[in-house]
């Protein structure tokens, strides 16, 4: 069974230009030209584009993917020398500016981490409400013990 997530999308500044190009596209199309098909075109990527993981447990790998339209860019790594899965609570803090305004947002997310012998893989990152019952279906999955964080 293939487990599939979708974790990122463009940001907001992005999907605005898209919809911006869109509608400036239909504009131009309607009336008879056919730049607008140009417009309509190019605001596909800026619609469209996200991330997200794949999960194939019965040939025990993984692919974290770029998808455009049901095109998926990503290569598959190797699930076969993992231990265990592990839930760890961050702090992030985004930096925003605009002109001479500036202003940073600090949010608390949980990160579902594989562990491999050598290195930490950082799967999923969301809000605990969305994350943990991702996190368990993954490892009942897997087969793999889930470790959550200790208080």
């Amino acid at each position: 069974m293939i487990l599939s997530y979708k974790t990122e999308r463009l940001p907001l500044n992005f999907f605005m230009l898209g919809i911006t190009l869109l509608l400036i596209g239909i504009a131009l199309t309607i009336s008879e030209t056919y730049q607008g098909i140009v417009a309509i075109i190019l605001s596909f990527p800026f619609l469209f584009t996200h991330s997200g993981l794949l999960i194939d447990a019965e040939n025990r790998r993984f692919q974290k993917y770029t998808g455009l339209l049901g095109l998926r860019l990503g290569s598959w790594t190797d699930l076969s020398k993992a231990t265990h899965l592990q839930i760890i609570h961050t702090r992030e803090t985004k930096g925003m500016a605009v002109l001479s305004i500036a202003r940073n947002e600090t949010n608390v997310v949980q990160k579902l981490l594989l562990m491999m012998p050598h290195e930490r893989i950082i799967l999923l990152s969301d809000t605990q409400e969305k994350l943990e019952p991702m996190a368990k279906e993954i490892a009942a999955e897997l087969g793999l013990e889930l470790k959550f964080p200790q208080n």
